[in-house]
């Protein structure tokens, strides 16, 4: 009958044969009746991972069943014959003789094309022995077009070991974007198997020359809060205009893993660095795509568990002014809000009217709605008493000194000849940012004020509690 010479039925056959107790060298001969060498190789696999180790026909079967291998014509079935080889071999105890096969299977996949050597390797490197990593990995960091998911299956094989040190030096030897991917994808990989280095393998991805792409990378693979900060500090040091779009890739990463106070935390710094970016068309679609970041951000509702906080009543008009004079330029932002809502709760407790001058433009319903959703308030804020007692204006220039009193401008720098105070109502005119007020602005102000006697300067929060403390006192 045909069925008896069929190569698939007889290598079922032998292995069939040896499950039910058969001698694996009885079945030598049935290897005879194959005519096809994937079966002939198969069928001696099957017979040598059977045998004794210790036997000398072991080897040469071993031997025979390679030679039969590498006599497969079509590409696709000698791979599919390697991938049956490198599962049976598993069995084996006798670690040299274990070695030997598996170097010879990855002998044969090296003269296979780039693409296949890569396939392979992804489905079975978890089968070869631990000892040959290094060797297969110092090969796929070399498979141009396919050293990143090659090297990426060596990776998750190696750290289920004891010792990934060797791995970790490899990697760090490398050169390029190669180093700092497969350096990135050994952190996350460590994270899932709950494995901790010092320094971790992000660190020393970080220790490289990054581009914006690469930094893109790192930010996707971060695993914890301590991973976005690392790659924060490390674009700290470099301008806005090429650390922003990756602060708000941040943005977005830490609000996905619900890491919202660092989202918050890295939206303050996000607007901050936008507003020392120079107006232009880059600045501009910076700013947009920081919007779209912070609008996605999934902040859980805070409940209700208590009343609305109660504003206390406030004056009908305050005895002077305090005055922010917007440095920041842009749009309203973060920042802007935040100073305006300090500024209104100041003006509220030490009876002073508030002037802004220089803001973009924005209505008063829109501007108290914005407040209370930017500061999360429970109402909304003090402000809006302000608004309501025409205790607070804009002005595109400079002050209205009818309604505001008269132009003070405080500064760490000023001039002597221009410190006695004019009698009245006061405006006190501070610069809303890093900058302070402009020197021509401040040149052209009759007063001048210093708040410490010691030209001492202040941040702009610090500045502004004791620019209202002091005013309200004259």
């Amino acid at each position: 009958m045909a069925g008896k010479n069929h190569n698939p039925s007889i290598a079922r056959k032998i292995l069939r044969d040896i499950k039910e107790g058969s001698s694996p060298e009885d079945l030598l001969f049935e290897v005879d009746r194959l005519s096809d060498p994937y079966y002939a190789s198969l069928g001696l696999i099957y017979i040598a991972t059977s045998m004794s180790t210790k036997s000398s026909k072991s080897k040469k079967t071993f031997a025979k069943a390679f030679v039969n291998a590498n006599r497969v014509d079509q590409s696709w079935r000698r791979i599919e014959l390697l991938t049956e080889i490198s599962k049976r071999l598993k069995k084996i105890d006798e670690g040299d003789l274990k070695n030997i096969q598996y170097k010879k299977i990855f002998d044969i996949i090296l003269t296979e094309k780039k693409k296949d050597i890569n396939n392979f390797l992804i489905k079975n490197v978890k089968n070869f022995p631990i000892d040959q990593l290094d060797s297969i990995l110092e090969k796929t960091v070399k498979l141009t077009g396919y050293e990143f998911d090659a090297s990426k299956a060596v990776i998750r094989a190696w750290i289920v070991t004891t010792d990934i040190n060797p791995l970790i030096s490899i990697l760090s030897n490398l050169d390029g974007e190669l180093r700092i991917k497969l350096l990135g994808y050994l952190h996350l990989q460590l994270h899932k198997v709950k494995t901790t280095i010092s320094p971790s393998a992000l660190e020393l991805a970080l220790e490289s020359t990054l581009s914006e792409e690469m930094l893109r990378y790192l930010v996707r693979i971060s695993s914890t809060q301590l991973d976005l900060n690392l790659i924060e500090i490390k674009i700290s040091k470099e301008n806005p205009e090429e650390s922003l779009p990756i602060l708000i890739a941040i943005i977005a990463h830490s609000d996905r893993n619900k890491w919202h106070a660092d989202s918050q935390a890295y939206v303050l710094k996000a607007e901050d660095k936008l507003l020392a970016i120079t107006e232009s068309a880059y600045k501009n679609k910076l700013e947009k795509k920081l919007r779209i970041a912070i609008d996605r951000l999934n902040i859980p509702a805070v409940k209700q568990t208590s009343p609305v906080i109660h504003l206390e009543e406030i004056s009908e008009q305050g005895k002077h002014t305090l005055g922010l004079y917007n440095t920041y330029g842009g749009n309203w932002n973060h920042p802007h809000f935040k100073a305006v809502f300090k500024a209104s709760n100041l003006c509220s407790a030490f009876d002073l009217d508030l002037a802004l001058i220089g803001f973009p433009e924005i209505s008063t319903n829109e501007l108290i709605k914005e407040i209370k959703k930017e500061m999360r308030l429970s109402n909304e804020g003090y402000i809006s008493k302000l608004i309501s007692n025409d205790r607070f204006r804009f002005f595109e220039k400079d002050i209205d000194e009818l309604w505001a009193g008269s132009r003070v401008v405080t500064t760490a720098s000023p001039d002597s000849s221009k410190l006695e105070m004019p009698n009245g109502r006061l405006c006190m005119i501070m610069g809303l940012g890093p900058k302070g007020l402009p020197k021509s602005y401040i040149d052209k102000s009759n007063y001048h004020f210093e708040i410490t006697g010691k030209d001492i300067a202040f941040e702009t929060g610090t500045a502004m509690g004791a620019i209202a403390g002091n005013l309200s006192l004259m």
